[in-house]
Formats: C-alpha cells, structure tokens, sequence
C-alpha cells in the first residue's frame, strides 16, 4: 500500500479560492437581480379616451353611518385609474352623487340612462354589500372590508347588459390581519378605500405581478 499523498496547504487554498470568487460574483447578482414577474391582461380594456361616470351602490345602513362613502370611494377609484389609463376621463364626482341625493329613485333607473344625463361614454357602476372596518367576529379590532362587484356599461345601447366579464372585488385592510394598536376607524377606513380602488383599477389594464 502507497501511503496517501497530502495535498499542500497553499495548493488546496489555490483551488478553493476560486470557487469562493464564483459564489462571491454571483451573490450581488442574485441581491440585485429583478423579481420574477407575469403579465396580468385586463379584465376589460376598453376605457382610454372615454369619459367615465363612477356609479357607486351602497347599502342604505352603509349609507347612514358613512353619508360621504360614494363620493369617497368615487374619488379613490377615479385616482387609481387616471395615471393608468391614456386619455380617460370622468364626470365629477360630485355631480353624480348630487343627482343621487336629489333623486332618491336613481337605483331604478338603468345605468346607461344615467350615462346618457352626464355625456358619459362608459358607466363604471360599483355595487358594494360589504362595507366594514371591524372583524365580524371581534368587533373591538380594526381591520376594513370592501366586497364589491364592479360593472360597465355602454350609454351607447341603451337598457342593455354589462359589456364586461363577471368582475369581484374582495379588499381587506390590513391583508394580514387586524390592525395595529392606536389604529383609527378613519385610517382604517382610508387605507381600505385606497386598497380597494387600486385593486379595482388593475382590473382595467395590463399591468405584472410578482411570481412566488
């Protein structure tokens, strides 16, 4: 038997090294290296250079504990979609819930008929059942709650069915769980409502998300 030849100190440094160097190199790489997304297309992609009118439904509880909700909810969805979408517009927000507070039977009324009254290519109606910042188990935490379907109709053809795909919208705020200790009903309530809107947004263009 031949005893086993050492390998010099020096010489499995010189070979370790390198190696080392690889690891080196590619960490910042890895650090650095954007992640992983896919394209999410639109869900209905026909808004740029239309004039919009956000139709917001509440529940009339809804609407006595929080008498500004469509207004609200009304200007947190116009902001998410404007810088989104090239050329779109909208009514003002504020006209279109005048006319709901002066006409108590607006609900029965078709949505493109209401198109029609403000010179709106599109109606963007949003039906909110669910409007809540508390657990429903633990009404002494705050977390927000927005469940909406969301619908567009075409002024164009008048008394007719959506021109979108089935479109819902589950929010809640904050996503992983109640919310902090010295949490508001109105931060809550905000933080929901821009939660809500950017999420209802994506559902109009294309835009990437991060893959896990």
């Amino acid at each position: 038997m031949y005893p086993a030849r050492r390998v010099p100190q020096a010489m499995l440094m010189g070979l370790l090294l390198p190696l080392a160097g690889c690891r080196m190199l590619a960490a910042p790489f890895l650090l650095w290296s954007p992640e992983p997304t896919k394209e999410v297309q639109a869900v209905y992609a026909y808004l740029p250079n239309k004039k919009v009118c956000t139709l917001i439904w509440v529940e009339a509880d809804t609407l006595f504990e929080y008498p500004n909700v469509q207004l609200e909810l009304s200007e947190f969805l116009n902001n998410s979609l404007k810088p989104q979408i090239r050329g779109i517009s909208f009514v003002p927000p504020r006209r279109v819930v005048e006319y709901q507070r002066r006409n108590p039977d607006w609900k029965r009324e078709h949505p493109t008929a209401i198109g029609v009254r403000f010179g709106a290519d599109r109606v963007l109606m949003v039906e909110i059942t669910r409007y809540t910042t508390r657990e429903p188990d633990s009404p002494h935490l705050y977390r927000g709650h927005i469940h909406a379907n969301v619908k567009v109709y075409d002024p164009g053809y008048p008394n007719t069915r959506p021109v979108n795909d089935r479109i819902e919208i589950e929010t809640a705020f904050p996503p992983e769980g109640a919310g902090e200790w010295g949490s508001t009903d109105r931060s809550i309530r905000r933080s929901t409502m821009e939660a809500f809107a950017a999420e209802t947004a994506r559902k109009f263009y294309d835009h990437k998300i991060k893959v896990r």
